[in-house]
């Protein structure tokens, strides 16, 4: 039985320039129980644990939000450089 998703990233480019604006799409299941504490993170890649983050952005829930619906979001990571210590060579994904 497959399990029903919760967040689900969209349209997540395979490189991003520096300097640029990471625009992050995703979309919230009806299933999930929104917190004012949800953030979503940019990891190197291999990370183990959650505090293991380059930089984060909180993931509020849009004004018009109501619960128990799907919805789609976005966030922005801007100045992509400015967090990441390594440029060149280095890969993250996004949580």
């Amino acid at each position: 039985m497959e399990k029903a998703w919760k967040v689900e990233f969209r349209n997540v480019g395979s490189s991003y320039f520096p300097q640029s604006r990471v625009e992050c799409h995703y979309s919230i299941s009806s299933q999930h129980n929104w917190a004012s504490n949800d953030w979503i993170g940019l990891f190197k890649i291999g990370w183990s644990s959650m505090k293991d983050y380059h930089t984060f952005v909180w993931a509020l829930a849009p004004s018009n939000y109501e619960e128990g619906t799907n919805v789609n979001c976005c966030v922005h990571f801007q100045g992509f450089s400015t967090f990441c210590p390594e440029p060149h060579g280095s890969f993250f994904e996004i949580t």
